[in-house]
This record gives structure tokens, C-alpha cells and sequence, in this order.
């Protein structure tokens, strides 16, 4: 029962949050000391009771990965499984270095190193010819990069003002609209109450003629 009571206060609670959010130039309830902290509570509360839980994806089984032919992955995923560091990058290639004490007299030895050098003066060509395009063009290809990002800046900063013009047309239309409600429904409740103090009225004339109707009767006898 004080679950169901509970949950009550709670619907109620949400219906005037709702209220006071459709019209906030007009409902100030949310307004006072503590109340959006009672009406917080009781929606925390009714959340509770809700079914399912936040947990709601427990019911669905974990998909089944087809890890079949990729090693590389699976020994990856034991690697972390095992809590294993990952194994630094290999950057023997980027050095050129002679052959070992060991294989200076092997020609496979050498001709791995001479390999390797080649790579290394290609990327370091490579890296000049970049270095040249850059001194070459890289101050005009900047200037136009700037350019274009502050054409699109002066876009962005247009389609703002866009938007923020029209929401400011919607809020304006929303507080002339409730404020013309807020007319009617006050015109509503002014009619509310005359009719609450005529019927009171009525039900006390009703009352004053059922007593004096009984104590004639009384009087008759």
C-alpha cells in the first residue's frame, strides 16, 4: 500500500513537473523552497519500482566472436588476458648498423645492412623533398587553410545567429501565447470560484429551509 502510495505521489509529482515545464511563464510551483527537491525524490523513487531495471541488456547472451584463422587477434586477447605488457616496437630498422662481431664475414649479413641503409637514405630523401615542397608552398597552402577555415568560421558563426534569431522568435511566441492562456485560465478560475461560493451559498440556503421546514414541523405537532 505504501509502495502504491508512494508511486501515486510520484505520478502526481511528475504531472506538475510537467505542468510547470509546458508553461513556465505561467506555473511558478517548481519555484518554491524545496519543492524541486521533492519532486526530484519522488521521481527517483517511482524509478525504482520501474521494470526492468537500469541493467535491462542482462538477459541478452554476449555475442560469439568468430576468432577462427586470426591468430595475430587471439594471441593479442591472451596477451591481455594474462596481463602481459605489450612488447616494444622494433626499431632495429631504423638503425644502421654494421654486422655483429660475429657475422662480419657473412655476406647475407652485409647485404641485409646495405638493404637497410638504402632504406634509410630513400626515407631521408624522402623526408628533403617534403622539406623543399614545404618551403616551397607550405606558406601559400597555410594561407589558403586559414582562409578556408575562416570562411567556414564566418558560416558557422552565420548559421548561429540563425538559429539563435529563431529560438529567440519561439520563446517570444511561447511567453505571448501562455501569457494569453494564463488570461483565460484565470478568468477559468475566477468562474471556478463564483460557482464554488454560489453552490456553497445554495447548500446553505438549502440547509436554513431544511431547518426551518423541520422546526415547523416540530412546532405543528
Amino acid at each position: 500500500t505504501s509502495s502504491r502510495s508512494g508511486a501515486t505521489r510520484a505520478r502526481q509529482a511528475m504531472a506538475r513537473s510537467t505542468a510547470g515545464s509546458a508553461l513556465p511563464y505561467v506555473d511558478t510551483e517548481l519555484d518554491r523552497p524545496g519543492m524541486r527537491e521533492h519532486v526530484r525524490s519522488l521521481i527517483e523513487a517511482e524509478m525504482k519500482s520501474f521494470r526492468p531495471s537500469r541493467d535491462y541488456v542482462a538477459h541478452i547472451p554476449a555475442p560469439e566472436l568468430a576468432l577462427e584463422g586470426t591468430q595475430l587477434l587471439q594471441s593479442e586477447l591472451m596477451r591481455l588476458a594474462e596481463g602481459q605488457p605489450m612488447p616494444p616496437l622494433d626499431m632495429s630498422r631504423l638503425q644502421m648498423d654494421a654486422p655483429g662481431q660475429g657475422r662480419q664475414n657473412d655476406p647475407v649479413a652485409w647485404l641485409q645492412a646495405v638493404h637497410n641503409a638504402e632504406s634509410q637514405l630513400e626515407q631521408q630523401t624522402n623526408r628533403l623533398d617534403n622539406l623543399e615542397l614545404m618551403q616551397q608552398y607550405g606558406a601559400a597552402a597555410w594561407r589558403a587553410h586559414l582562409a578556408q577555415l575562416e570562411g567556414m568560421a564566418g558560416q558557422l558563426d552565420k548559421e548561429h545567429d540563425q538559429v539563435k534569431a529563431r529560438i529567440e522568435a519561439v520563446n517570444k511566441k511561447r511567453k505571448y501565447e501562455q501569457l494569453e492562456a494564463a488570461k483565460k485560465l484565470r478568468s477559468f478560475e475566477n468562474d471556478w470560484l463564483e460557482a464554488v461560493q454560489k453552490n456553497r451559498a445554495i447548500e446553505a440556503a438549502i440547509a436554513r429551509v431544511h431547518a426551518e421546514h423541520a422546526a415547523l414541523k416540530v412546532a405543528a405537532s
